[in-house]
């Protein structure tokens, strides 16, 4: 009877033994049976992460921390995440880790996240050699817990005292004074430059009047030269000088029979005859001169009021010519004796 109670009795304490180890692992989050990855995690600091934290995936628990040491030389701390099942990266160069508390208690986690989700956060930038065996290594960035935080607004607090300070400082009765007159001087400047714009205005207005009265009068003086020139060009169809040019030629051969006979019948009068020959020469000259268009007759081109003096001067020319033939001792007196 002694020995089936003592047996009994043993029993109940192994179960029991098995019970608490059992439970044990079991609230430590062990798997019995079912494959772990390992994943490290270089960051700068953890905050307040320890080992048996979460680690998530969107939100969704896949493991745990596994262990939190600082690395040889204290410039970085690497994190050991353990992993439910045979858990892969797809990226790992665009994988990361934020380490973030989880909840308002003072729980934190470590979540895997792509980079380019959260890309202004500073991820710790993971080396090759940095690798232990073929254990994949990623980076982490640590988000400042509550206490950082507030040192943080304390920092900025005591920053806007020292600036309202300076700005008080900067800013005083006397600076106010210099402000509004400043002011002041601006809106007097920006009135004259109003009137100055306004005046230029007025002048550009003014000059855009003079420039259309004078393309006015430009346009009438092209006008005109295009009617003067129709009628230099009326004069020449209708041969009126060349009709001028035949009696002026005329006329001087007319001259030079003259003289001819004059020369004949005054064999007494060399002076006259070199007088009469050297004004038939500036004659033959002049006659050459309108044939190249210098001179009065020249000038016909552009005048027909011209054309018409000449016409009448040549018809009182041939009307002396005419009467020279007719009483020659009229204007030539021969005196022998």
């Amino acid at each position: 009877m002694t020995q089936s109670k003592e047996l009994a009795v043993g029993s109940v304490v192994i179960a029991a033994i098995v019970v608490v180890v059992v439970g044990t692992l079991w609230l430590q989050g062990t798997n019995f049976g079912v494959a772990t990855t390992y994943i490290d995690v270089l960051v700068q600091d953890v905050g307040q992460l320890v080992e048996g934290n979460s680690v998530k995936l969107r939100g969704v628990k896949i493991g745990k921390v596994g262990r939190v040491a600082v690395e040889p030389g204290g410039n970085r701390v690497r994190i050991g995440l353990e992993l439910e099942g045979d858990f892969k990266i797809e990226d790992p160069r665009d994988s990361g880790v934020i380490i973030a508390p989880e909840s308002l208690f003072g729980d934190w986690q470590a979540e895997i996240v792509t980079r380019s989700r959260f890309p202004n956060f500073q991820y710790y930038d993971a080396q090759p050699g940095e690798q232990h065996g073929d254990t994949l290594v990623l980076g982490g960035y640590a988000i400042p817990d509550i206490s950082r935080l507030t040192a943080a607004a304390d920092e900025i607090s005591q920053n806007l005292a020292t600036l309202t300070d300076r700005f008080d400082r900067a800013f005083s009765e006397e600076t106010a004074d210099q402000l509004r007159g400043a002011i002041e001087n601006i809106g007097a400047v920006s009135t004259e430059i109003r009137e100055l714009i306004t005046q230029q205005a007025s002048t550009f207005q003014d000059v855009s009047a003079d420039v259309a009265r004078a393309a006015t009068e430009i346009s009438a003086a092209s006008t005109q030269a295009r009617v003067t020139l129709q009628e230099v060009d009326a004069l020449l169809n209708r041969g009126e000088v060349d009709s001028i040019l035949v009696n002026v030629r005329n006329a001087s051969a007319a001259i030079d029979q003259i003289a001819a006979r004059v020369n004949s019948s005054t064999a007494g009068l060399p002076q006259t005859i070199a007088k009469a020959d050297s004004a038939f020469g500036s004659v033959q000259r002049l006659t050459n001169r309108i044939e190249a268009g210098q001179g009065s007759l020249g000038r016909l081109l552009v005048d027909s009021t011209l054309a018409i003096r000449a016409e009448n001067a040549m018809s009182q020319f041939d009307s002396l010519l005419a009467d020279m033939k007719a009483n020659p001792r009229r204007y030539v007196r021969l005196s022998i004796f």
